[in-house]
């Protein structure tokens, strides 16, 4: 069985060594800490700063309340059907095209 020889390294190799690759990881956990802030941080607080400029633009269109109930009510009337149905109405084409003043008949 061979024997493996271990090289001799001195502690000025592993200093010389040691100085660069602390200076890579403290260079890579500021950027992770860069980007962390930024999209953590920074975007949140630019978001809620246009949610706050929407809301001052919104409140600045006043909404006419009673109009806005008003077509509510018309839709709302509109899509209700009052009394029954009959054969007639459910058969009835909407779209016919009456000449003016002739009454459509009813089978």
């Amino acid at each position: 069985m061979k024997k493996i020889k271990i090289k001799n390294i001195s502690f000025f190799k592993i200093v010389g060594y040691l100085y660069p690759a602390t200076i890579l990881a403290i260079v890579l956990v500021l950027l992770f800490l860069i980007r962390f802030l930024y999209a953590n941080v920074y975007q949140t607080i630019i978001q809620a700063e246009l949610i706050t400029d929407l809301r001052k633009e919104v409140s600045e269109q006043n909404l006419e309340k009673e109009k806005f109930d008003k077509v509510l009510e018309n839709l709302n009337w509109k899509t209700t059907i009052t009394g029954e149905l009959t054969a007639v109405d459910l058969t009835k084409d909407p779209f016919q095209n009456l000449p003016v003043g002739e009454i459509p008949k009813t089978p």
